[in-house]
């Protein structure tokens, strides 16, 4: 077996340095490509290159659609890891051809891509790179000194597509949206309360009233899943984090570590950092704060973000909005801490900033846990094993 592995947006080496250890050949295509476009010159690129390097499996993070596509023509296997939710890219084409294996971090979005007839889909947890994390040992240079009582680290949001059209909307459909992100803010008890809250009714009426206003669905879903995710669930991220953030500002140091434009100066405990670039630079923001925060985006319904698992393998202590699946995977206030409401937020919090012991003692449990059952060698072993036995 010989991988070619294909960077899109995601630029980890992560993968390739596993796959690598555990005893596969991997090369590296040295073009990155775009995840969501068709171009004839790329495709015929790698073509090339597949051919003249006896290339037999390729692999991404996400789908990337020159990959796939040229992967089928060779008939050669793509295996993409799937690290969003919920990923309705797998509703087109490539989502369905046999040459394609998917692995996915969300129970339900696994459930669904079954459901639908996605062929090939694995359900795994996401991982981290156990070697970079001991490399690093970011947690003994803390030497008991932290930088920042709660740090967030991430994207507020700030240029979702809502916001974008929100001054046209006709004040009654507003007041309708507002409803809806009313009843699904703030509420992290694992239930989702934004599908099926729109109907084709509402998306005809703001196509007519609206002239720039179009979903440019081109995907085998819905319109009006397609405009509950990308329109009224990124809207809802954008009010939680800010409105959270600004809350815990009031009574706690926060350092918000982002490329956002928004002011949230208003709330002076609310330190504004530049984005941190990934790898052992966000390792050492999340060793180096009393308490790392995490709020999932509502279309991350079972799933265990990314985030998550960086922080843990890090050392840092994890505070995070309450998932079911997460809660299967860690013990609740013994290796992850977990909030429901904003008032559980806050009490938690100044419980923990108060407690170092007992903090600590769970940053520590979650770290053990991470480094021995959540690593991408155990992931790649079982994603490859899975993937070789399916002719």
């Amino acid at each position: 077996m010989k991988i070619l592995y294909v960077y899109g947006m995601a630029k980890t080496k992560d993968v390739v340095h596993s796959l690598k250890k555990i005893g596969y050949t991997v090369e590296e295509y040295s073009h990155v490509q775009a995840n969501s476009t068709l171009n004839d010159e790329e495709m015929e690129k790698l073509t090339a290159y597949i051919k003249e390097h006896q290339i037999t499996h390729v692999m991404s993070i996400h789908l990337i659609y020159n990959l796939a596509l040229v992967a089928y023509r060779l008939h050669i296997k793509y295996v993409s890891i799937i690290w969003d939710a919920p990923y309705i890219k797998l509703y087109t084409p490539f989502g369905k051809m046999e040459n394609c294996y998917y692995s996915v971090f969300d129970k339900l979005d696994y459930d669904r891509f079954v459901k639908d007839g996605i062929p090939h889909v694995l359900y795994q947890p996401l991982a981290i790179n156990k070697d970079d994390i001991l490399k690093w040992d970011v947690k003994r240079k803390l030497n008991g000194r932290y930088q920042n009582e709660i740090s967030f680290v991430g994207s507020l949001y700030d240029d979702n597509l809502y916001d974008k059209y929100a001054s046209k909307i006709p004040g009654k459909i507003q007041d309708y949206f507002f409803s809806i992100f009313e009843e699904a803010a703030f509420r992290w008890d694992g239930i989702n309360r934004v599908y099926g809250k729109t109907d084709q009714a509402i998306l005809d009426y703001l196509q007519l009233v609206v002239p720039d206003f179009k979903i440019d669905n081109v995907l085998d879903v819905e319109d009006i899943k397609y405009f509950e995710i990308l329109y009224l669930i990124r809207k809802i991220a954008n009010i939680e984090r800010i409105c959270t953030l600004n809350m815990l500002g009031e009574i706690f140091p926060v350092t918000l570590y982002t490329n956002t434009n928004t002011d949230v100066s208003g709330v002076p405990s609310v330190r504004v950092m530049p984005p941190v670039q990934p790898g052992e630079a966000v390792s050492t923001v999340y060793a180096w704060s009393k308490i790392n925060l995490n709020i999932s985006l509502k279309g991350i319904e079972g799933g265990t973000p990314q985030r998550i698992m960086d922080i843990m393998g890090a050392g840092g202590f994890a505070m995070t909005n309450f998932c079911p699946e997460t809660a299967e995977l860690f013990e609740e206030d013994k290796e992850i801490v977990m909030f429901r409401t904003p008032e559980e937020l806050v009490e938690k919090a100044g419980y923990y900033l108060s407690h170092e012991k007992e903090r600590e003692r769970i940053a520590n449990a979650g770290q053990k846990k991470v480094l021995q059952e959540f690593t991408y060698e155990k992931k790649l072993r079982k994603l490859m094993e899975w993937v070789e036995q399916i002719n």
